[in-house]
């Protein structure tokens, strides 16, 4: 086995082509990652079939020769070669963040951007500084997701010159609640930028400033917000829930009642009588109290809204469940 090995491995450089194919099979069939050195020559082939073939290998067997294969491939003159090296990188663990380190310099942003996300998943201080410190606004970005970023960090990135690294910046506080000022978060509402994650982020970080930010949340807010309702708030004491009711922001609310229990009711009935409350939204909760009809709470709820004379759409709401209720008794 070894002498076929041996005598494939001479034949790679062979002049008759054929007798070259079939060196690179028998390599691969042998399946002897020792054999991968022999394949550097083929990476400058002519013909893109050895070339192909060649980074194969690599892909195959590089991380079992060592970080220093890779290394072959990132320091070829061919962008596509550098770039399989780079998609390497991260296999080879610390190794491999230390020869990323010096591929943020390459020349192809797609061997930058492989190299930053290799640094990203074998973090080191010196990877982080080597990504926050780079030209190219794309590798920051990839920075701000790198698990050493402090909140000093994360503050000169909510002030850097682009707009890009801002956002990133930004998401790196909701992931990680991060507590910066109040002030840094409030330019990017101004500008509508991530609004409904900064509410809910001033909710669960500054209650206390909560009011400055939901009187003015827009109406193509409401509906991450009540998304985010649904799946957060397990009651009207949420300070989310609370703060919305008080600033007027009701639709959101609505819509998280409507897949709550009895225990709301307070609430329910006091967003039905609600004028500010669009009329639809409010017929809605009287709707789904419709499994709820027969319930002598709801219907003494039912009639006293009644005398209240609401607006057409809800009286046929409360006609509805009190008929409901009547066809329970009988």
């Amino acid at each position: 086995m070894a002498s076929d090995i041996g005598r494939a491995m001479a034949r790679l450089k062979h002049r008759d082509v054929r007798t070259r194919r079939r060196a690179v099979r028998t390599l691969f069939e042998q399946d002897d990652p020792s054999t991968l050195e022999a394949f550097e020559f083929l990476l400058d082939d002519e013909d893109p079939w050895f070339v192909s073939k060649a980074l194969e290998a690599y892909r195959m067997w590089s991380q079992s020769q060592g970080a220093t294969s890779v290394q072959t491939l990132l320091n070829h003159a061919s962008t596509d070669v550098r770039r399989v090296g780079a998609n390497l990188l991260a296999a080879h663990g610390e190794a491999g963040a230390v020869i990323a380190l010096s591929c943020l310099d390459d020349s192809d942003g797609v061997v930058q951007k492989k190299a930053a996300q290799a640094l990203l998943l074998h973090p080191s201080n010196q990877g982080l500084e080597a990504l926050l410190a780079h030209q190219h606004e794309s590798i920051i970005c990839i920075g701000m997701r790198h698990p050493n970023l402090e909140i000093e960090h994360v503050k000169q990135g909510l002030t850097h010159t682009s707009k890009m690294v801002r956002k990133a910046a930004l998401s790196a506080v909701f992931e990680h609640n991060h507590p910066v000022e109040f002030e840094l978060l409030k330019a990017f509402f101004d500008e509508d930028i991530e609004a409904v994650n900064i509410v809910i982020w001033i909710a669960q970080q500054r209650p206390e400033q909560l009011d400055t930010f939901t009187q003015q949340i827009k109406s193509h807010h409401v509906r991450e917000l009540a998304t985010y309702l649904r799946n957060n708030a397990q009651e009207s004491k949420d300070p989310l829930v609370a703060s919305l009711v008080e600033g007027g922001i009701l639709s959101p609310v609505a819509r998280w009642l409507l897949v709550q229990g009895s225990q709301e009711d307070e609430l329910r009935w006091a967003m039905i009588r609600d004028e500010r409350l669009d009329v639809i939204e409010r017929s809605k909760l009287l709707e789904r109290l419709i499994g709820r009809a027969g319930d002598a709470n709801v219907q003494e709820q039912v009639e006293a809204f009644i005398q209240s004379s609401p607006p057409p759409l809800l009286l046929v709401a409360c006609e509805n469940l009190s008929t409901a209720a009547t066809e329970l008794r009988s």
